[in-house]
């Protein structure tokens, strides 16, 4: 598994606060939960696939547009669709950040 750098924050008394590092596990499931927001709510889980779970074109832009908000990683609508699942779109936001 590769390791992410830590990301820290300063907080409210001028300390900093180290968030843990991003796992490829816990980047899928945030982008399960991304889809599940942009679905309605609907249950999704890492290996689900983008269609079965009620996916649509326009429920795929938005997440593409709140993907690359939350991880500064723009994916084509292409690759998006490519990917069918959280954990496959997970691993394209690590390769976009990778070669950044």
């Amino acid at each position: 598994m590769e390791s992410t750098p830590r990301v820290s924050h300063q907080n409210g008394g001028g300390g900093t606060i180290a968030e843990p590092p991003v796992t490829a596990d816990s980047l899928a499931r945030a982008v399960a939960d991304v889809w599940s927001e942009c679905l309605g709510g609907r249950e999704v889980a890492p290996e689900d696939d983008f269609f079965a779970v009620g996916g649509s074109s326009l429920s795929g832009i938005k997440i593409i547009d709140r993907l690359a908000e939350d991880y500064g990683v723009r994916l084509s609508v292409r690759a998006f669709y490519l990917a069918q699942t959280p954990t496959r779109v997970a691993e394209l936001i690590e390769q976009g950040r990778a070669a950044a």
